[in-house]
């Protein structure tokens, strides 16, 4: 059975052997994240840590949750993710429908898979207003962070005109406790939200979540179609209906199981000094204005603990939320274009700065259609740099991508370059027999092997 909440997670990472309570007093101010970033980079990576005494807080803080592969495929409710890339490939395909996006959007719509509201949230949570944002651990991370984030919230907003729902993952800055600011990128739906609501002159309702289905943390991350309902997505993944609960203050609906649950709204024209953030590309995100959320309603579980995510430069816990994405999205990069083979997200890229796609070796199509449809996926859209290369290479082998393909571009011939994204065309091949050893030469050679002082072959 998926688990449907944050408690249930971690008793399962526990059962596991993949959970480490850390009873220890710890400072949120830099060393709760120094401690992270240490078992991000170190042996146990995949160890989720669950800090039960963090200095000025009244509730414990889990982090590096999903510190493997495996244990993103956990919160899916699979033990194999190929396995669930498959039935969606297949779903995909039954959808009947022409775009790969249409097709998501249309499972995301079935009856199947639509949240089912219930009040159950009410009986779980005791209001904090009075307190506000106070209640959470003020974790900041880096040096020069501009304050205290909230870096594993699901952000709920909606369409003031279609009531299309939209859960998302941002960064949040605690400003005081009664204020915060929400950072998205201009092509976010929460964006798009903010602005079709002002445009109205009319504040947006927001609900920030910590906690609930760990489903949710992956898909609230996830690059669905701005039409696709992601609550349902995460249904569909767990092969069943999640339970949610209306907010007190909007029609929101919220994670009936969450441990913290934060009402508040953003008024036309309101920001505030967001940052600076120390983001997973090794640099600091210079202090910008963002939406400055006025918060109305704190409610938070007994015992509440606060899911956190360090972001910072890799490895970290994101590359394994990453790697999964790419897993279950590249069928739709494939009903896309049925000639892809394999696609690679490099970590040294961020997972969305750089991709390594394969194809069959027959599609030599010129590379602007190619890229064309490549970019237009929702996988690959944002890629700045795209390689294209044939299906005798493995995209996850980066040196010999880089010895046999890139060594042969023709920088006149195998670049393109738009809107600030450069794809490169590494489907050449050189002129020239491949150079090989005789084998018989090998075999000999391997059988003296010892006679010319060696220990053990080569």
């Amino acid at each position: 059975m998926a688990p449907t909440d944050l408690q249930s997670y971690l008793a399962l990472l526990e059962q596991a052997g993949r959970l480490k309570r850390i009873q220890a007093t710890v400072d949120p101010h830099l060393e709760l994240a120094a401690i992270v970033d240490r078992v991000c980079k170190g042996g146990d990576s995949g160890q989720a840590l669950l800090f039960e005494d963090v200095r000025g807080a009244g509730m414990a803080v889990a982090a590096n949750l999903f510190g493997s592969l495996e244990q993103v495929g956990w919160a899916l409710g699979t033990t194999d993710i190929a396995a669930l890339a498959r039935r969606l490939g297949d779903d995909l395909v039954a959808a009947g429908e022409v775009k790969a996006e249409q097709a998501l959007t249309k499972i995301c719509n079935l009856a199947a898979w639509q949240p089912a509201v219930t009040d159950r949230l009410a009986g779980r949570v005791r209001d904090q207003s009075d307190r506000g944002l106070d209640i959470l651990p003020r974790i900041v991370a880096w040096p020069a962070d501009g304050g205290p984030f909230l870096t594993q919230a699901q952000v709920y907003t909606r369409d003031p005109e279609t009531g299309a729902a939209n859960c998302g993952m941002y960064r949040i800055q605690c400003h005081d406790r009664h204020r915060a600011t929400i950072r998205c990128r201009a092509s976010s739906d929460a964006a798009r939200h903010l602005a079709a609501w002002h445009a109205r002159n009319t504040a947006m309702p927001v609900a920030v979540v910590l906690g609930g289905p760990p489903v949710l943390a992956w898909v609230a991350s996830a690059p669905l179609p701005y039409a696709a309902d992601e609550v349902a997505f995460g249904g569909y993944l767990l092969q069943q209906r999640l339970e949610m609960s209306r907010c007190r203050y909007s029609d929101l609906l919220v994670p009936a199981s969450a441990e913290i649950v934060i009402e508040g709204v953003v008024e036309p024209g309101s920001t505030a000094p967001e940052g600076p953030f120390g983001n997973h590309t090794g640099r600091y995100d210079a202090e910008a204005a963002a939406p400055l959320m006025k918060v109305l309603s704190v409610q938070a579980a007994t015992s509440a603990i606060c899911p956190w995510t360090l972001v910072g430069p890799p490895p970290m816990e994101n590359i394994h939320l990453a790697r999964a994405t790419v897993r279950l999205f590249t069928p739709l990069v494939k009903m896309a274009l049925p000639t892809v083979r394999a696609v690679h997200l490099p970590a040294e890229g961020i997972f969305h700065r750089a991709a390594i796609v394969t194809l069959d070796a027959k599609d030599t199509r010129p590379l602007a259609e190619v890229a064309g449809i490549l970019r237009d996926t929702l996988l690959l859209r944002n890629a700045r740099l795209l390689v294209v290369a044939a299906d005798d290479h493995d995209p996850r082998d980066i040196p010999t991508v880089f010895w046999q393909a890139l060594n042969a571009v023709d920088w006149r011939r195998d670049l393109l370059i738009e809107d600030n994204q450069l794809t490169i065309d590494a489907r050449y091949r050189p002129a020239g027999a491949l150079v090989r050893g005789e084998e018989a030469v090998l075999e000999r050679v391997l059988r003296r092997w010892h006679e010319f002082g060696f220990d053990t072959p080569g």
